[in-house]
């Protein structure tokens, strides 16, 4: 595991947004530089907690410089380089590589289907561009085109691409990678996405998560860590479980609207929404985040 250049828990920063609907990129500074007071090994941006999607490239461009601009090398940075083609990932990873990230989070291309040879063929050409920059694979099938198993070795074989990312939440495909690696790159990392499941994910031989509850619940993801690493299933299966009615209630709104109100509760968070809400899904989210604010009083993450 010391070869492995991801390793840990990173936290995804949302993407808060102003009244005007601009990107709020001095709130991104905010978080970044709160972030880089904590345990965690790193701070993703432009993920699909981030809400890449719904940026420009240009915001995306942005928001990577402004939390570079907070973390000043303090933490290693991550960010989203995933588009609808390799060229718009490859002039992502340019850009990132100018400010000194250490990865780039790359899902295959969204909206059109591509078949496992295509999504070989995608990162093959990530390679092509040289960018000087880790690529991180990314496994988000609700989203983008799925990286088939039996196409796992071969993405392995590719240097420029240094670990895998999982946020299917299929525990079982998770152990199938783990067991691959094993066989094929002993430097290569597999890392989850999942919160609900890190605890299961670090024990069965994920070297480390990028996930949206890092990002606001550090101190209690780095305890999962220090549990699982002593082997204390009982203390580890607590924290874990502290997390879950939280992740239940931002999991009741569509993905990712309930994690930006998670972060409006518990880190006052302020933020508008480019999603469209009619006026019944305000109402939900109104007591929704009453609940959240509730739980929250009686929990003790942090």
């Amino acid at each position: 595991m010391k070869n492995r250049m991801f390793q840990g828990a990173y936290g995804i920063i949302p993407t808060p947004f102003r009244e005007d609907g601009k990107v709020d990129y001095n709130q991104v500074e905010r978080m970044a530089d709160r972030l880089c007071g904590t345990e965690l090994a790193g701070i993703v941006v432009c993920g699909s907690t981030s809400e890449f999607v719904m940026l420009s490239v240009e915001e995306n461009q942005e928001v990577m410089r402004a939390a570079a601009n907070a973390i000043q090398g303090r933490k290693a940075l991550v960010c989203g380089a995933t588009g609808p083609d390799s060229r718009t990932c490859a002039s992502y990873l340019l850009h990132m590589a100018k400010l000194g990230a250490q990865g780039a989070l790359t899902a295959p291309p969204y909206y059109f289907r591509y078949s496992g040879d295509e999504v070989v063929e995608f990162y093959r050409a990530l390679g092509r561009a040289d960018c000087g920059v880790a690529v991180v694979a990314y496994q988000i099938p609700d989203f983008s085109s799925p990286i088939p198993l039996n196409k796992t070795q071969e993405l392995m074989s590719f240097p420029w691409v240094a670990a895998l990312k999982n946020s299917s939440a299929n525990i079982k495909q998770i152990m199938h990678q783990i067991d691959l690696r094993n066989g094929v790159r002993e430097d290569f990392s597999i890392l989850t996405g999942t919160d609900d499941a890190l605890a299961a994910c670090l024990f069965g031989g994920c070297d480390g998560s990028f996930t949206a509850l890092a990002a606001l619940f550090p101190q209690t993801i780095v305890q999962i860590y220090r549990a699982v690493q002593a082997g204390d299933q009982e203390e580890a299966g607590r924290l874990q479980a502290s997390l879950l009615p939280l992740t239940r209630l931002a999991d009741r709104l569509p993905f990712p609207a309930g994690y930006k109100l998670l972060a409006e509760a518990a880190l006052g968070m302020e933020t508008s929404y480019r999603q469209p809400f009619g006026e019944r899904a305000q109402g939900e989210m109104r007591e929704i985040q009453r609940e959240m604010r509730a739980l929250l009083q009686k929990s003790q993450v942090s």
